[in-house]
């Protein structure tokens, strides 16, 4: 299995994330109610590409601010513990699914990291 190298892989996950997201009953209302992503995935995939493309590239030219965007979607409707672990184990599921090495673990260490900042930070 190979590691994420390029734009498109990062476009196939999260392709493939979503794809769990938006059929846990536990987590798609902040896709599918709480937010419009669920009416947008193109952009918001060609968005979050950006993102990590920029967080394990060092390329990407990402310039919003991730906290203050899911900050927004807490104040609508709060995430709770059981929300970020389930958002993390559909994205670690599906890095385990598609990819392997050293980029695929810094993303899962990154996501853990983001996981962990937001939850200090909401509470």
């Amino acid at each position: 299995m190979k590691d994420i190298e390029t734009r498109e892989d990062l476009l196939l996950i999260m392709e493939k994330f979503y794809n769990k997201l938006l059929v846990d009953d536990t987590i798609k209302h902040f896709f599918t109610e709480t937010t419009t992503v669920s009416q947008q995935l193109p952009e918001h995939f060609e968005t979050l590409a950006t993102f990590w493309e920029q967080a394990l590239f060092l390329r990407g030219g990402y310039f919003k601010n991730m906290i203050e965007i899911h900050k927004k979607v807490h104040g609508q409707s709060p995430f709770s513990g059981e929300h970020y672990k389930t958002w993390l184990k559909h994205l670690f599921t599906t890095l385990d699914e598609y990819f392997s090495g050293p980029k695929a673990e810094q993303m899962k260490t990154m996501s853990q990291s983001m996981a962990t900042v937001m939850q200090i930070k909401f509470t």
